[in-house]
């Protein structure tokens, strides 16, 4: 995970993780650190939320997040347990 500086992308401090596996897809993913295949459990430390060409070949090779910090950690404290209502698909 490295610091990044972006132009035109509303984040404060984003961070980047160098990705084979970046485009329109990827969007939304899950970033795990301390991941364990036995439990499947580990902490979400990002979600992409753009991609970006940091070698200059013209092919997205790093994804893209917020950084989370203590203040992200605040907001998710405060709200784990209000709930929202049920979640309802439209067919």
């Amino acid at each position: 995970m490295f610091a990044m500086k972006v132009t035109g992308l509303p984040a404060d401090r984003p961070i980047g993780v160098d990705s084979p596996f970046t485009g329109e897809g990827s969007l939304g993913s899950s970033w795990l650190t301390q991941y364990t295949n036995d439990s499947r459990t580990g902490y979400l430390n990002g979600i992409t939320i753009s991609v970006s060409d940091t070698d200059g070949d013209n092919r997205y090779d790093t994804g893209v997040s917020p950084y989370f910090d203590g203040e992200l950690y605040t907001v998710y404290q405060k709200t784990v347990g209000l709930w929202t209502g049920s979640i309802r698909s439209i067919a």
